[in-house]
């Protein structure tokens, strides 16, 4: 019998199934091949996911499990790595996973998360970052990337190289630093700062918070902005003048591109801003219900 059972996990090991289950310990330490531009996917449903790239071609799982941790599967197969926490059948427990992943630097990775703060580091490829309760990090350099979070705030740095990014925060802040290319931002019940050192579109909903937008536009970049119940700051620089259509509802519009301002009512509040030049230039769209514009190139 004991011969058998050493049989069994052997074959197990070589089909590339699920080590941890057999071990029964409080840690996972998992090494698989992996293809250079493969798919990580990973799930897990509280503690702490941390992704760094490196310039193996292995993927390896390491990380402490807490007691209502079952197992931590690792599946390597066509070019697409899986990597989930499993908790026992019936449980509703949320059993604390703190896993440390190293993958190939140009994977594309795709992380879902409960109750667990997510970190990227040095991952080059497209990234689908998705987390309840619980904070995001990440350094972002793939094109056609997604962060997103609900109850935690993202801190989000770009390489100021071009891509296609969409970030959302419900009841969390957001804190973007060295973007550049197309970004989407939509934010609910939290503040959000983005900085873009080379934007060519930039579009930002923001609903009970104040939204920031510093960026160097492209000769035909385009912003568009909207508030709800908080306060925009536009500070934009352009390589010739831009073109604005700014409109508050109840608010002021102030700033140094604000000379010719107008009142929307003789009688009440709200105030506009439109500048139309012939040139095909940077454009500025900003709308706010309930809160003040700020507007300035300098």
């Amino acid at each position: 019998m004991r011969v058998s059972g050493i049989r069994f996990v052997t074959t197990l090991g070589a089909l590339g199934l699920p080590l941890a289950a057999l071990a029964g310990s409080g840690s996972v330490d998992r090494t698989v091949a992996a293809q250079p531009n493969g798919e990580v996917e990973i799930s897990n449903v509280s503690g702490l996911v941390d992704v760094r790239g490196w310039d193996r071609l292995e993927v390896r799982v390491t990380g402490e499990l807490g007691e209502d941790v079952q197992r931590v599967d690792v599946v390597s197969a066509g070019g697409r790595t899986i990597i989930k926490v499993i908790l026992p059948n019936g449980s509703h427990d949320d059993g604390e996973a703190n896993l440390e992943i190293q993958v190939p630097k140009m994977s594309s990775v795709e992380v879902g998360a409960v109750s667990a703060d997510v970190t990227t580091r040095g991952v080059l490829g497209t990234q689908r970052l998705k987390t309840v309760s619980g904070e995001i990090s990440a350094d972002i350099s793939g094109d056609d990337s997604e962060v997103r979070s609900v109850s935690g705030d993202l801190t989000v740095r770009g390489n100021g190289k071009p891509i296609d990014l969409r970030v959302s925060s419900v009841s969390g802040s957001l804190d973007l630093t060295n973007g550049a290319g197309s970004l989407d931002v939509v934010t609910v019940s939290g503040d959000a700062r983005v900085n873009m050192v080379d934007a060519k579109e930039v579009r930002a909903r923001t609903t009970s918070g104040d939204l920031e937008v510093h960026a160097r536009l492209a000769p035909s970049g385009r912003v568009d902005a909207e508030g709800v119940s908080g306060d925009l700051t536009l500070q934009l620089s352009s390589p010739s003048a831009l073109s604005l259509e700014i409109e508050s509802f109840s608010g002021d519009i102030t700033g140094c591109l604000a000379d010719n301002v107008e009142r929307v009512s003789k009688y009440g509040p709200g105030s506009r801003l439109n500048v139309r030049n012939v040139e095909a230039g940077p454009r500025v769209r900003a709308k706010t219900l309930s809160g003040d514009i700020e507007i300035c190139n300098k």
